[in-house]
């Protein structure tokens, strides 16, 4: 790793020794605002042939130094209209949106206007409808390209992204939910990210807020109350103050955030068991409610020492106040046809011997050293800690009573390290670079249950060490269009040891090639994007943990410690016109990770763990997004379809070869997003809309229901500037919001109803003061691995 750095040091010191002119400028849009990563080349007066070019930066700057002293500049990005120029140093080149993706002056005005970026999709959202939804939160859910789920927001096919606020990763997701609609400038949707990212990011969210002018003080306030419609006196508070402080170059800025959640789920099971002899069914129930408040706070600073150089530090802590689950789980047993019991469990989990403490660090900098060499390094510790008790009764008619407490607690820390150096070569930009981490995890569970030998104490240790180098290149030509490919390299270290399961214990290595190509053009009025990419997705800790834990009496549950990772093999198609974007996914997983159900033994008790499938699960995702404005009506619509194609080998002892095929092929999910936004006069905002999905295959599943959430908001901005926002809103108006599943494990099959809490009323008011953009431009590193923890 060191003699790549040296190696690549020693190759941009001697490019920049025979360097003679210095040109610097700034590429701005037709509004002023910065363009990044926009190409910028010198050519030859002679015969127009490329002597040299830069990328400009985030701010839109660039920097040339070349031995053409009299040649001709070119600036180019994808979606506007390409610019000859006479270089002069300090020259400012604003360039215009290329006419032929836009419909018109007077719908550009007021829809987000979407565009492909070389990377992904990029919707604007100043000066747009967008503007006034509510929170990034919201925003992000219009979004072509994302989709609002029962678990939140996710990238059409790539699952939860990580998420970069002006080139910061977001560690705290509540953060989405403080960050202000109205303070969004744009926000780029990446499906297939580059070979800096980790190899198990499969999607990002860049986010760039409006960059205000000026010094001194600002802040801004946030509250809000959400209010269960099924269950009375369950209502979850919110407030969050950010404050910052420039003077100069120096920003400090810091925050603290409060939050409540009340959720409930209320479920029908019913599980069958087939053995050689015998058959058992369980007619369960489940009613379970959850509590939990969290306080969370941040402070940092950032130094801009130059215009090419900054470096600064941020802390970020979060603590659980309060952690309260109760659940009550009811199982009718009956084995070939005749009652074998009848039990109610009752348990309640709570905080253990301390509370979830979360703490985190950044420090960064970011340089250009001889107009030319960027440099990007980032240092980053993550830890976390919690401990849980949970004390459970049981009350059979038929059988035995019994009590059973348990106690869990787990640690985990992060140090990660990366490194970037980026320069321009040609018309395009090589950057290199390194990512490594080290991660450490201990997890201890203890239990009192008698007579169940295979429940048992267990004290693990995890190690785990990924050591990185990346690579790539990207450059656009106008007859060509924007090429970028990249690969990287990760070598994994892991190992697990139990002190009181000494058979669990185990130690891999991984080495793995990552690669990525990009490739991107504009054909007429259509803006194309073909990307293919290979990633990865590890097991989480806490699958790879294979203590069995009790969680009733005929549900068992343990992690698999020869949980292999996913390689995921990805291609997609975007095209955009007009106000119409089509983007369509395809994806190969090996050895994904599924959830996985079998009888443990011949008394109904199942055990629940992840595995590893062994034929491939390939999906494809497609769909197209439409943004028309008709007066004050702005439609935001989103159609698309997900097939998928899944074969596995099932255990099932009723066979003579004792496995089963089961399919889940030819049931694809169908979906819609519908998003109306009636701007009226007086600064007042009307929405109405919703999600909805029709039954089908999703992994090992089958949904058996059509899922349904209508909203409708009602937003009012007061005071002159607007800084006073008043909002209601409600959401799965017709109490449809959630998913009926059943599935096929070979010999055990399960059929679920879900009844959740997601029929809410909300009422949210956000004040800003002087609203000061924070200058911060940490990056982070080991997104993943936090994710992991």
């Amino acid at each position: 790793m060191k003699r790549l750095f040296i190696l690549t040091l020693m190759i941009f010191t001697t490019l920049t020794a025979f360097a003679k002119k210095d040109w610097k400028g700034k590429v701005v849009d037709e509004n002023g605002a910065p363009i990044a990563y926009a190409n910028v080349a010198v050519l030859s007066k002679a015969d127009s042939t490329v002597v040299c070019g830069a990328v400009t930066d985030e701010s839109g700057v660039f920097n040339i130094i070349t031995q053409e002293n009299d040649g001709i500049m070119m600036v180019a990005m994808l979606g506007y209209q390409t610019r000859f120029v006479t270089p002069v140093d300090g020259m400012v080149i604003a360039l215009k949106n290329d006419a032929t993706m836009l419909e018109s002056a007077s719908v550009a005005a007021v829809m987000p206007k979407t565009k492909v970026t070389g990377e992904g999709l990029q919707t604007h959202v100043h000066g747009s409808v967008l503007e006034n939804a509510g929170t990034a939160n919201d925003v992000l859910a219009r979004t072509p390209g994302v989709i609002k789920g029962q678990n939140g927001l996710e990238v059409i096919g790539k699952g939860a992204p990580l998420v970069y606020i002006n080139g910061r990763k977001v560690s705290d997701i509540s953060e989405l939910n403080r960050l202000a609609s109205n303070e969004i400038q744009s926000i780029e949707v990446i499906n297939n990210p580059g070979p800096q990212y980790d190899a198990t990011v499969r999607a990002v969210v860049r986010i760039r807020t409006v960059k205000h002018q000026g010094e001194g003080f600002g802040f801004n306030f946030d509250a809000s109350d959400a209010q269960s419609l099924r269950r009375e006196k369950r209502n979850a508070p919110a407030a969050a103050l950010n404050a910052n402080y420039r003077i100069g170059g120096v920003d400090i800025f810091g925050g603290a955030n409060f939050s409540r959640s009340v959720n409930f789920q209320e479920s029908d099971i019913t599980k069958k068991t087939y053995g050689i002899n015998k058959t058992i069914l369980n007619d369960g129930y489940l009613l379970t409610e959850t509590q939990n408040s969290l306080v969370h706070g941040n402070a940092g600073v950032n130094w801009q020492i130059s215009p090419a150089h900054s470096l600064g530090g941020k802390v970020e802590w979060g603590r659980r106040l309060s952690y309260n689950v109760d659940m009550v789980v009811k199982d009718h047993v009956f084995v070939d046809g005749e009652e074998a019991d009848k039990l109610t469990t009752t348990s309640t989990s709570t905080m253990g011997a301390f509370p979830r403490e979360t703490l985190s660090a950044n420090l960064y900098y970011n340089g250009l050293v001889g107009g030319k060499l960027g440099i990007d390094i980032n240092l980053d510790y993550y830890g976390t800690k919690e401990s849980e008790n949970t004390l459970a009764s049981e009350i059979s008619e038929m059988t035995h009573d019994a009590a059973v407490s348990s106690e869990s607690d787990n640690s985990s820390r992060l140090y990660a390290a990366k490194a970037v150096l980026s320069y321009p070569v040609w018309v395009g930009q090589l950057q290199v670079g390194t990512e490594d981490t080290f991660s450490r995890r201990t997890d201890h569970y203890f239990t009192d249950i008698e007579n169940v030998t295979d429940i048992s104490a267990s004290s693990a240790t995890v190690k785990e060490d990924n050591v990185a180098a990346f690579a790539n290149y990207a450059f656009f030509l106008p007859t060509f269009g924007q090429l970028s490919a990249g690969i990287r390299y990760e070598h994994v270290n892991y190992s697990y040891e139990d002190v009181l399961k000494p058979s669990a214990n185990m130690s891999t290595r991984y080495d793995n090639w990552f690669p990525t190509v990009s490739y991107s053009n504009v054909i007429g009025p259509v803006q194309m994007m073909f990307n293919y990419s290979v990633k990865t997705s590890r097991p989480s800790y806490t699958n790879l943990s294979s203590s069995v834990r009790y969680n009733s009496r005929y549900i068992w549950q343990s992690g698999n410690a020869q949980l292999q990772p996913e390689i995921i093999r990805s291609a997609n198609l975007t095209a955009v016109w007009k106000f119409v974007a089509l983007v369509v996914n395809y994806s190969r997983t090996n050895d994904a990770i599924m959830v996985w159900s079998t009888p443990y033994n011949d008394e109904g008790v199942v055990l629940v763990k992840p595995r590893n499938i062994e034929t491939p699960y390939r999906t494809m995702e497609a769909f197209v997004n439409f943004t028309p404005t008709i007066g004050v009506w702005s439609m935001n619509y989103t159609f698309g379809i997900m097939p998928q194609w899944l074969t596995i080998n099932a255990p099932d002892e009723r066979e003579a070869s004792g496995v089963r095929e089961t399919k889940f092929n030819g049931k694809p999910v169908c979906f819609a997003q519908l998003n109306n936004t009636f701007s009226l006069k007086n600064d007042w905002q009307i929405e109405v809309g919703g999600t909805f999905q029709t039954k089908g295959n999703v992994q090992n599943l089958y949904l058996t229901n059509v899922f349904a959430d209508v909203y409708a908001a009602v937003q009012k901005k007061l005071l002159r500037d607007g800084s006073l926002v008043l909002r209601l809103e409600a959401a799965d108006l017709l109490g449809t919001a959630h998913y009926n599943v059943t599935t096929d494990f070979g010999s055990h099959t399960i059929w679920q109803t879900n009844t959740m809490d997601t029929q809410k009323v909300r009422f949210s008011i956000r004040y800003s003061f002087n609203k000061a953009k924070s200058k911060y431009r940490g990056t982070g590193a080991g997104a993943s691995e936090k994710a992991r923890m």
